[in-house]
């Protein structure tokens, strides 16, 4: 701070300093804000619509329908590293159901750059590396063409596929990168099992599943302040899966008061996920805590009813329809009661994600035998059906011992799995 006295000697300083020089100095403007490229359209951006060249038949909130041929303009991202080319898109029933197989090919400023033959409705991403001369121009023009399509029965127009994201990507953040780094994972989970099996008996792992399941602790834990009651190892096990399979819509039966689904919903969002949703039923609404929370009003959707009435199972559904999806089941534990959850929700979980069936450990260790048949019976009758056999175990999932759903890891088998480029 300048002392007051001499406050005029410094005023009279600047003066003259001022008049010597800087007069002629005029304030620099700011360069410009260089806009970030646009490397990325996906139908929920409003704002990008733009660059829906053509082929596109009137864009939803989430989705559109396309033509046989469509195309959208993309800017290259700021990197001297390899590009791949990723669409997110569905096969619908309108089109899968009149032909065997339907072939998509991808250009990218007319070079074509790779194509893929699918013969089953289902959520797809298609991925293909970009060469370098075909990233000669700037924005590219990225076109894609099926070699068929269906008709539109109301107006006649063309039906190709349904559209949600295409990309330039680097090779981290693809689905390949992520299937490699979630098997690489797995593996892990197998080799610790593998080791505990050596070490420890199945008659000593019981004893401590027993223990720990017998702990007073879950009476009392809870959620951002809301009672929950699931094994926070087996929460974990869930954000890994979660953030491997990127799902759109968890739905989860058995809300209580809405811990668990508070808690799938911040997963979300630490994911970068908002438009993800939970979809959760119970037959009693106690989620009056729960229901305040941001996350709540952001990412969840109550059901008041039973989880099997056919009409919450129909809405249900109908709102994750050709959407990635995962599935955990935690209501009534009766065998009876789980076997037609599955069957009624086993149907919505896409291909390469997962079924929960929680609680197991009731009728498995058992840690509650006098309850009778209850959800590993509901499993084991499931895995047995025409449907149960599109499922497998992921015993990888159990590699933490402590697990309130032996055997309950369940997941859908993906045969396009070992197709993808």
């Amino acid at each position: 701070m300048i002392p007051r006295r001499l406050v005029p000697i410094a005023v009279l300083c600047c003066l003259a300093f001022a008049g010597a020089g800087c007069r002629h100095q005029q304030p620099q403007p700011s360069p410009a804000a260089t806009p970030e490229p646009v490397t990325r359209v996906a139908i929920r951006d409003a704002d990008q619509r733009a660059r829906l060249r053509r082929g596109f038949h009137d864009p939803g909130d989430e989705w559109c329908w396309t033509a046989r041929v469509f195309a959208v303009s993309l800017d290259l991202p700021r990197t001297d590293r390899a590009l791949f080319l990723v669409l997110d898109f569905s096969l619908a029933e309108e089109l899968m159901s009149q032909y065997r197989d339907v072939t998509l090919m991808a250009r990218v400023n007319g070079i074509e750059i790779g194509r893929k033959t699918y013969n089953r409705e289902g959520r797809y991403e298609f991925v293909s590396q970009v060469p370098r001369p075909a990233l000669a121009k700037q924005p590219a023009e990225v076109e894609f063409e099926l070699d068929k399509s269906a008709k539109d029965p109301i107006n006649g127009r063309d039906l190709g596929l349904i559209f949600v994201s295409a990309a330039f990507l680097e090779y981290e953040e693809t689905p390949q990168y992520r299937a490699e780094q979630m098997e690489t994972a797995r593996e892990g989970y197998r080799k610790l099992i593998d080791g505990r099996r050596r070490h420890l008996s199945r008659a000593a792992e019981i004893e401590m599943v027993k223990l720990f399941h017998s702990l007073p602790v879950w009476d009392s834990l809870w959620y951002q302040n809301v009672r929950i009651i699931k094994n926070p190892l087996d929460l974990w096990m869930m954000q890994q899966i979660l953030y491997e399979v990127r799902p759109e819509f968890v739905i989860e039966t058995g809300t209580w008061n809405g811990g668990s689904a508070l808690y799938f919903a911040s997963v979300f969002t630490s994911f970068g996920m908002p438009g993800g949703r939970v979809l959760t039923v119970d037959l009693g609404n106690f989620t009056q805590g729960a229901s305040v929370n941001p996350l709540w009003k952001q990412h969840v959707t109550f059901y008041q009813g039973s989880s099997v009435d056919p009409a919450i199972v129909a809405k249900i559904a109908g709102q994750v329809r050709n959407a990635k999806t995962l599935v955990t089941l935690d209501s009534d534990h009766s065998a009876r009661h789980v076997l037609n959850e599955l069957k009624s929700y086993a149907p919505m979980v896409s291909p390469g994600s997962y079924l929960i069936v929680e609680d197991t450990h009731i009728d498995a260790v058992p840690t509650h035998p006098e309850q009778g048949p209850g959800p590993m019976a509901a499993v084991e009758q499931f895995l047995k059906t025409d449907l149960g056999k599109q499922f497998e175990r992921d015993d990888s999932r159990e590699a933490m011992v402590m697990t309130f759903n032996p055997g309950g890891w369940l997941r859908r088998k993906d045969p396009a799995a070992k197709q993808q480029p």
